[in-house]
This record gives C-alpha cells, structure tokens and sequence, in this order.
C-alpha cells in the first residue's frame, strides 16, 4: 500500500487516546538540570545528530532557544539518565563519566548567581572572575575525590590561593581519575543568567571559557559549556581562542526526522496510549512498538521519512487542504517551524502539535487524529509562544515587531525603516534595553551620525542576525512564518495571523 493509498482507519476509542496524548505533551518542553524539570528517562530521545554534542571531548554546545541545551545538560548529570545516554551513545565512554555541575542558572545547580555576585564584585571582572571558575573548576573536581568536605568558591579561593596549588592540585585530581579510567565531565548551562548586564557577563564568561581552555592539559578532566549561538555572537568576548572553541563546537540541529522520531517515541512509551499507538501501527503495517527505550536506535519510525509519513498520512490525511497546492501535511509543519537560520526546534514542532491535538478534541475529525486547520492554528500557537520566549532574552523585540504588524511581507527594506521611523522605534527600543539591562537592538556606535535610516538599518541587520527577518536576492525583506504570525504580517498565499 503506497502512502497515498487510504490508511486502515482506527476506532474512536484508539483516536481519542492517541490525540489525548499528543494534546498532553507539555508545551513548554523547558528543562533544568536539576529539579522538577529536569530531563525523564521517558523524554530521552538521541538523534545520531547530537553524538558529538554529548562527547566529553567536546567543549562548546551551541543551539537555539529551545533546542535542547538544558535537556541534554541534565541527562548528562543525573545518574539514571545519563546511563541511558551510555546506551544510546556507546561509543563516547559516557558510562565512565563523573559528571558535576559548575553553573546551572537554578538552586542546587552548581554555583549561585548570588555566590558570583559577592566573589566576583560589579567593575572587578577583571581581575576577579578568572580565579573564581577555578575556584568552581578546583570544587568539582575534589568532590569527586573528596566527597565528605565542603568545597565552596569560597573555600577553594582561600585553600588553592597559590596558583601552583591549583595546579598541583588539580594535577592530582587527574591523576587520580585517569587511574580509575574515568573522566570527569563538569557542565556549565544557562550561562546567560550569570548577569542582566551584558557587559558584566561577558567578562565573566570571557573568564570562564579562558579558565576551561586550560583545561586542555588534563588527561581525565573535561568542561562543557552550553549555549545560544546568538548570545555567542552578540557578547563583547575577547577570549584569544575563541575562534578554535568555536570551530570545534557542536550544534544542536533537528532534522524533519528527528522530530517526527521524538513525537512517535513519546506516544510509545505513553502509558495511557501506546497500546492504541500499537495498533495503529499494525493497521497500517508499520511494525510493532519498541519494547524499551534502548530499541529506538534500530525502531524505524524513529528515522526513515518514508515511514514516518506513511504513519503521519494516517494520522492527518494527506494533503493540508483539497489538494497538493496547500502542501502535504508532513512536509507543512517542518517547512513553516524554521527561523530565519533554518533551525527547527522541538519545543516549537512539540506546542504545534500539542496544540492541534487540543483543537481537534473539539471538532468533528471522522477518522483523522489531527486535522490539516488544527495544524495551522498550531503555528499560530507556536508563533506567539516563540516571541514571548524571545522577549525574555530581548524585552525590546515587541516594540521593534508592532509597527510592522499588518504590513505585507516580502517588502522593500524602505517599508520597515519608515514604520519604525514614524513610531521612533529604535530610540524607544534601546530605553527598554537600558531599563531591563539588556543587550541593546544597536549598538551604540554602529551609527557614526545621527542618520536615522542608518539605525533603522541597523536594526533590521540585527534582527536578521537573529532569525528573525530574511533578505531575499533582491533585496526585500521577508519574515520567516514562526515570527510572522505572531508578529500579525500579511502575506500572500501564507497562513493569516488570525483564523
């Protein structure tokens, strides 16, 4: 039976529990690396993609909001979880790793924003924050060989005061561990929380990357330091090697197959479903669930397109409207998800599905479990929930996206400079970044006169930086749909920011 062939329908019993689950996925995907949020064994999914992310050896993660920095820093620290992350990733040795946080931007993750706020005082970055980290490098690692001591910041700068304590000490932490053959893995997540003041931070963080480059000389101790990529590009850092952190970075990228991979995972392993998940499968001649996590690596449905969009058709029919015009329902949500770099991320592809399973609980769906117009009210939910998520990093980006709203999009940039010319967007936008110190929509010395169009510009540079706008080859601007419906554009043939 080919995918355009029609799927063995279910009951509605086995629809409803299996559009239930979905509708139960948790919208905000977020996680700690500790607490009540932190990563579930039931959650794991590990698209081969992210093996060199989870590599001991490498030191620098980056990837969007949203795309599982937190996550995967959790499932490396917590014990159970990270045993599970051994068996999906055999090959890293991470069976073998002693993990401990150094910051993790919650309680009882690592070192506290107050700590560094008392350690290293504000205009003392300088000086202070690179003996600090060692201070946080030098507690990690004696609570692997010490566990029963106190191993504060505090308590380290005064012991290991000396620089060649340190590094005697530390010498013999490494010693210690190579012995054992185990490596220890000391996380860093959440680096963005350090400070709202984004000169400050990127001292701090200057300091930290230089602290963790030195451990290079180590044999068994290794740092991994999660981050946005954008955060990486925006911050004044003057690391001299962070060209070669960088270069050896691994990025956190989805691809349509991871996850459509990480939604059928979910709905087999969901208790309350994944019998009706089971035999929706076998109606449709797509195999059987997998017994236990670790047989996702070798479960098709977690890889091969072709299976997972037979499985979607049945799910949510074949075309997003009457025929092929409006496009095929497992292409449409993948190909409207992506920001102006081209990431998907799960937390957005996870509340557009959550949330048009919502909608088609409440409306005549016959045999389908999604309907093709609860898909696309799920984008619009997605929109508005990824600019609320982006407001929190830039208070300003409403300002800056309300004079746009109701323009029609690709547009010449002339449009966009007068909207935000005639509503002095800019200079409004930069006193909300001065009030909630955040980092500024412009520079202040990226305009060398008082050319508004030049800030206007500017402006529109700065957002493309983030994914926000695009420019088109011929020079038009155009906003990609995870902000446009959010930020009510127009646009022809697109999906209306309203139903």
């Amino acid at each position: 039976m080919t995918i355009r062939q029609r799927c063995q329908p279910l009951n509605q019993e086995d629809i409803f529990k299996i559009r239930d689950a979905i509708a139960r996925f948790d919208p905000s995907a977020s996680s700690t690396i500790v607490g009540a949020d932190k990563a579930r064994l039931r959650d794991i999914f590990a698209p081969t993609s992210h093996s060199k992310a989870l590599d001991p050896a490498t030191t620098l993660v980056l990837g969007a909001r949203g795309a599982g920095k937190s996550f995967w820093a959790s499932v490396l620290y917590n014990p159970d979880t990270r045993r599970l992350a051994a068996e999906f990733y055999p090959r890293l040795g991470i069976d073998r790793l002693q993990v401990q946080i150094g910051f993790g931007g919650v309680s009882r993750a690592g070192v506290s924003r107050n700590v560094i706020d008392t350690l290293v005082p504000q205009g003392q970055e300088k000086t202070t924050a690179g003996l600090f980290w060692q201070a946080v490098i030098a507690g990690a690692a004696l609570t692997v060989t010490e566990p029963n001591q106190r191993h504060s910041p505090k308590e380290m700068l005064n012991r290991l005061a000396d620089p060649q304590d340190w590094a005697d000490t530390m010498a013999e932490i490494d010693d210690k561990l190579a012995e054992r053959g185990e490596t220890l893995l000391i996380v860093f997540d959440a680096l963005d929380t350090i400070s709202e003041d984004w000169r400050r931070l990127s001292r701090i963080i200057d300091a930290l990357m230089a602290s963790v480059w030195s451990l290079r000389g180590f044999n068994a101790i290794r740092a991994k330091l999660f981050m946005r990529a954008d955060q990486l590009s925006e911050l004044t850092l003057r690391f001299v090697e962070l060209s070669k952190l960088r270069s050896g970075a691994a990025k956190l990228s989805w691809k349509q197959a991871d996850l459509y991979g990480l939604m059928f995972a979910r709905l087999a392993f969901d208790e309350k479903a994944k019998k009706a998940f089971g035999r929706l499968l076998e109606a449709n001649s797509l195999g059987k669930l997998p017994g236990k996590q670790e047989e996702l690596r070798t479960w098709k449905l977690s890889s091969d397109e072709s299976q997972q969009e037979k499985l979607f058709v049945a799910m949510a029919g074949y075309f997003m409207g009457a025929g092929p015009r409006k496009g095929k329902t497992f292409d449409w949500p993948y190909n409207h998800l992506a920001d102006g770099i081209g990431d998907v991320t799960p937390r957005s592809f996870l509340i557009l599905m959550q949330n048009a399973a919502e909608r088609s609980q409440s409306r005549d769906a016959g045999t389908l479990i999604l309907l093709p117009q609860t898909i696309r009210d799920g984008l619009r939910a997605a929109s508005k929930v990824r600019i609320e998520q982006l407001n929190t990093e830039y208070p300003w980006i409403k300002r800056v996206l309300q004079p746009l709203a109701g323009l029609r999009v690709p547009a010449e940039p002339q449009v966009l400079f007068d909207a935000w010319a005639e509503n002095a967007t800019v200079e409004a936008a930069k006193k909300i970044a001065q009030r909630e110190h955040a980092l500024p929509p412009v520079q202040p010395d990226s305009s060398q006169n008082s050319d508004q169009s030049n800030q206007e510009s500017d402006l529109a540079d700065r957002l493309m930086m983030m994914g926000v706008l695009t420019s088109r080859p011929d020079g038009r601007y155009d906003m990609p749909d995870l902000f446009r419906i959010g930020a009510a554009l127009l646009k022809k043939g697109g999906v209306p920011p309203t139903a």
